[in-house]
């Protein structure tokens, strides 16, 4: 199985120069419902991605002592995601702690479970929120970049995703009231 991290890395750094920060802040807010990364996988791999000459480093002035570095995507990075893009996609897998929970459960364990559901149910809340608000952005200014298109169609599923999640968890919580 092909490490994916340089694929997101390459993607996002199509649309716009970013640092490591920022792509990380991309990753954890827009991409949350279907894709993670850590520090300790977005480092090293931009990293490889500079030696490899996919991406070059922008120093920018950053109004402390340090500069801010973001990176840019190459015409080789380009190509790469393209070529990527021609690949059939592997077998998708999802993990969630709190659905494993759940169905490991028994009857003397719902008090807890029930916390957990509250919990999952307002973090979807909120991710839903989220989520419209992207989308009302980005629908706003649709034809400003290419992508934009593509990234709403995304985003559409996330919305209905986290309102499944949502009528889902109150259904269960009415059913064990």
């Amino acid at each position: 199985m092909k490490k994916k991290t340089r694929y997101v890395l390459l993607g996002l750094l199509q649309e716009e120069d970013l640092s490591g920060y920022e792509l990380k802040q991309i990753i954890d807010k827009r991409m949350r419902f279907f894709w993670q990364e850590s520090y300790g996988q977005i480092y090293p791999e931009l990293k490889s991605l500079l030696v490899e000459g996919m991406i070059e480093e922008k120093q920018e002035e950053s109004g402390t002592k340090r500069e801010k570095v973001r990176y840019h995507i190459t015409d080789k990075g380009r190509e790469e995601i393209y070529t990527w893009l021609l690949e059939e996609n592997e077998k998708d897998t999802t993990r969630s702690e709190f659905l494993l929970k759940l169905y490991v459960s028994q009857k003397k364990d719902w008090a807890t479970m029930r916390k957990h559901i509250e919990i999952f149910m307002d973090q979807a809340k909120m991710q839903l929120e989220f989520f419209e608000l992207y989308h009302a952005q980005l629908t706003s200014c649709i034809e400003l970049h290419e992508n934009h298109r593509q990234i709403v169609d995304v985003l559409n599923l996330g919305i209905g995703q986290q309102r499944l999640y949502i009528t889902w968890c109150e259904d269960l919580l009415k059913r064990e009231s």
